[in-house]
């Protein structure tokens, strides 16, 4: 049955984009033959952001989804539109959600079939692995499955979409997991009935870029966020690893501003002044000038975490980043300038690639009147080509 049935079930659903500072939820319409439209879109702000207090932290998170629901329905109906909501739709980040990759081998001397009982076998034992693994690094309990999927897989060392019903002697496949508090999963399961309602945020940024940049098999992606920033390795086209680090946009504001005899609303206010064109870091002493110190500690926090996935023989040439907000635009700044200067890490030269927001627009309808929205509106092209394909 075809998906689009928009004339007899309501046309609009909710997407929401959960980070580590704030809850981003867009009222959006999918169409058949027609890009993703934005309805409504906010934006809102955890009041509580310190993670060393995770129930606390948690517990205001799930307060500010409510919070949000309640809020954008409101604003629904100022804008006079009395459309029903079908679909709930998730994507999670971090810190909420951990995911990790992994890629597993099945070699024996006689052909056997893969079939559901085959693949049910390898990926409960593998959830099983990584779940443990996940609550010894995080020191947190009751991890529940937000998704798993096979992002890829090989019949006898060649890459092969559809596996099922298939003999060989020599399988493979790059596993994709990613888990969530047992809090998260009660709260959104409350509102959906089907799997693909829920996602972590670290596909759909993927899905984006394998699409819009075909050509670069190979890459790192960042997203820095309020509190930490995340980092993935493409390599082959496959997520190759994943790492998070706990310093963000706050972390470099706080440590440059401790350089400084300013006040946090002074220190910002110069930073916001060098946004101008024609601005010239270098001659701004007291404000944009000293965030190198906090820029230059988050970089080699970049490379520590990147060397724990990668080595001098295969860290990728490519770094894409998105310039969201003042703080990334700024960092992106200075990763320009020292690609000028051959920006390296582990001896190998990276180029920076930035992600416009301008060029996210495109694939969106109405993107371009709700701004600093990166984030949601690859996940809403993301979720476009899964509901495409249940056509």
């Amino acid at each position: 049955m075809s998906f689009f049935l928009f004339k007899k079930q309501p046309s609009l659903s909710f997407v929401f984009d959960i980070r580590d500072a704030s809850i981003s939820l867009a009222v959006a319409r999918f169409e058949k033959n027609k890009k993703p439209e934005i309805v409504l879109c906010q934006n809102f702000e955890l009041k509580y952001q310190d993670s060393k207090d995770q129930k606390k932290y948690l517990s205001f998170m799930l307060k500010t989804l409510d919070d949000a629901i309640v809020s954008v329905k409101r604003g629904l109906i100022k804008i006079g539109n009395k459309e029903n909501i079908g679909k709930y739709y998730f994507f999670i980040g971090s810190p909420w959600s951990v995911s990790q990759t992994k890629t597993i081998k099945i070699i024996k001397e006689k052909l056997f079939e893969i079939n559901n009982d085959v693949m049910s076998k390898i990926l409960l034992g593998e959830e099983s692995i990584i779940e443990k693994k996940i609550e010894e690094q995080t020191k947190e309990p009751n991890w529940k499955i937000l998704e798993e999927k096979i992002i890829q897989s090989k019949l006898n060392g060649y890459k092969v979409d559809d596996i099922f019903g298939k003999k060989t002697s020599n399988f493979t496949i790059e596993l994709f997991v990613s888990f969530i508090p047992y809090e998260i999963k009660e709260k959104i399961t409350s509102h959906i009935d089907e799997e693909k309602q829920k996602n972590s945020c670290i596909l759909s940024s993927y899905s984006y870029l394998r699409d819009l940049y075909s050509d670069k098999n190979d890459f790192i992606y960042v997203d820095i966020g309020k509190l930490l920033t995340d980092v993935y390795v493409v390599r082959d086209d496959i997520i190759f690893g994943i790492a998070s680090f706990p310093f963000g946009e706050e972390d470099i504001i706080k440590m440059s501003l401790s350089k400084t005899n300013l006040s946090k609303d002074v220190f910002l206010s110069y930073i916001n002044i060098g946004q101008d064109n024609n601005f010239d870091l270098s001659s701004h002493n007291n404000g944009e000038d000293l965030l190198k110190t906090g820029i230059y500690f988050w970089e080699n926090q970049l490379k520590d975490s990147l060397s724990k996935i990668c080595t001098e023989m295969n860290i990728p040439n490519n770094l894409f980043i998105i310039a969201n907000g003042v703080i990334p635009s700024i960092l992106i700044k200075e990763l320009f300038k020292k690609s000028n200067q051959k920006f390296e890490i582990f001896g190998s030269k990276i180029d920076v690639l930035i992600i416009g927001e301008n060029i996210i627009n495109n694939y969106v309808l109405n993107g371009k009147f709700f701004a600093n929205e990166p984030y949601i509106k690859m996940d809403l092209i993301f979720l476009y080509k899964i509901l495409k394909r249940k056509q």
